[in-house]
């Protein structure tokens, strides 16, 4: 007898049985995989082992029994018919979905049975979903159905029940058919695995989308932050304060030997042109819309004049060099050499190469570009536009809970001190060469 568990499967029968004498209850199997026991019993020639499955099926609807373990669900019982396969494999869990086997009894014959003996066969174990007979032209032996059951324990009563059962030939003549059933994956669960691999035209644009998608939900705020802290120094260990007060107390001990006769010469460099100092610090103070063009011949000062000098006490200050952008070659080291610049991490530079390859062959395979690789241009823009996010999150930070009722734009061009200034040096340093670097930058 195969039954469902129960706390005590033997006393279940019985219970079912409390008169009759030749009955009596030989061993319990428990099936603790499939959440199930076997009784053995014996009986004697008075006694149908079929009345004896009718008794204990009716005492089991009568009295509810339920396993602990899961109340919401009814203990049932049936009569093993074949020679169950009593195994543990981990590798083998309990399914919807059953194989079936037909394997002849007469050597150098196959025996298979249709779908309506089948249904005869398996449907009083539970409701089924679905019969799949093999195919017609298929050349595989021994011959196999499939058959799905709309519940797990369904499907386990009736292998554990049916399993090297004999059933006759259905046509006259026919061999014997023994039952060799096996839990099978269900199908349903690689259903979404083939639509996906069926349908790249649909899946990969989507798989691409979602990628770049993730990639601005997570590294865009991260790539802000790190702008931020590269404009405001956070992390430089130069502008700490005990490096600072270092620094001062050994100027103080240089001084105390005498200055050198270079350091007197460029103080009075400076002096002279002091006047331009402090008009290049008027009109940092103006609106944001100010643009200073500073020119001169190479070598004259003006990197110096306007960083050490004009911006000497400007802490929120940005400095692009176009030299290293320029002579990078290749898109990986200019696209580099421009986060360098700004403090853009994290970059993937060579990510460019490979997405370039991976929508070369997703061309190949739907026929259509993807647009997962992106050009030196919309990655340049993509580093500019991030900057000018940080840049304009460290003009607003100062603000107070007075001045949340102003706009953004109202109180930028309330405080022009707050606003970072931004430094572009050697623009045009090879105007011939990268001129969409420029043209970026200008644009910017």
């Amino acid at each position: 007898m195969e039954k469902r568990v129960s706390n005590y499967p033997a006393e279940v029968l019985k219970k079912a049985l409390p008169d009759s004498s030749s009955v009596q209850v030989t061993g319990l199997v428990p099936r603790f995989k499939e959440g199930g026991a076997f009784v053995r019993f014996a009986h004697d020639d008075t006694t149908n082992k079929e009345e004896i499955e009718a008794k204990v099926q009716k005492y089991l609807e009568t009295h509810h029994q339920r396993p602990w373990w899961n109340p919401l669900v009814y203990v049932h019982g049936q009569l093993v018919r074949g020679r169950p396969f009593v195994e543990d494999l981990l590798r083998r869990p309990p399914s919807f979905r059953l194989k079936i086997e037909f394997i002849s009894n007469t050597a150098g014959e196959t025996a298979e049975l249709s779908q309506e003996k089948l249904y005869s066969l398996f449907r009083p174990y539970g409701k089924l979903q679905d019969i799949e007979s093999q195919p017609s032209d298929s050349k595989i032996l021994p011959k196999y159905a499939y058959l799905e059951f709309a519940q797990v324990k369904r499907a386990i009563m009736a292998r554990n029940c049916l399993h090297n059962f004999m059933v006759p030939g259905e046509a006259e003549g026919a061999p014997l058919a023994r039952l060799k059933i096996s839990y099978e994956e269900r199908r349903r669960a690689n259903w979404i695995k083939d639509w996906l691999t069926n349908h790249p035209r649909i899946t990969l644009p989507i798989l691409f989308a979602l990628a770049a998608g993730l990639s601005i939900v997570v590294f865009d705020p991260i790539r802000t932050f790190f702008i931020k802290m590269h404009v405001t120094r956070a992390f430089h260990f130069t502008d700490n304060r005990i490096y600072q007060w270092f620094a001062r107390q050994a100027n103080d001990l240089i001084s105390l030997r005498g200055r050198k006769p270079q350091d007197a010469s460029l103080q009075t460099i400076w002096a002279s042109r002091q006047d331009n100092i402090e008009q290049l610090q008027k009109w940092f103070m103006e609106s944001s819309d100010t643009f200073i063009v500073v020119q001169g011949p190479r070598g004259s000062g003006k990197r110096e004049l306007v960083v050490e000098q004009a911006l000497k006490d400007v802490s929120n200050k940005l400095i692009i060099d176009c030299r290293p952008i320029v002579d990078a070659r290749g898109d990986g080291p200019t696209i580099s050499a421009a986060a360098d610049q700004v403090g853009y991490r994290p970059v993937f530079s060579w990510m460019n190469n490979i997405s370039g390859l991976i929508d070369l062959a997703a061309q190949g395979a739907t026929g259509m570009k993807t647009g997962f690789s992106e050009t030196l241009d919309a990655q340049l823009a993509k580093i500019l536009a991030n900057t000018a996010t940080a840049l304009k999150e460290i003009a607003l930070d100062g603000r107070d809970k007075n001045e949340k009722h102003m706009s953004e734009d109202a109180y930028l061009e309330a405080h022009p001190e707050r606003h970072p200034v931004v430094v572009i040096d050697n623009f045009l340093h090879k105007n011939q060469d990268n001129a969409m670097v420029y043209d970026k930058i200008a644009e910017w």
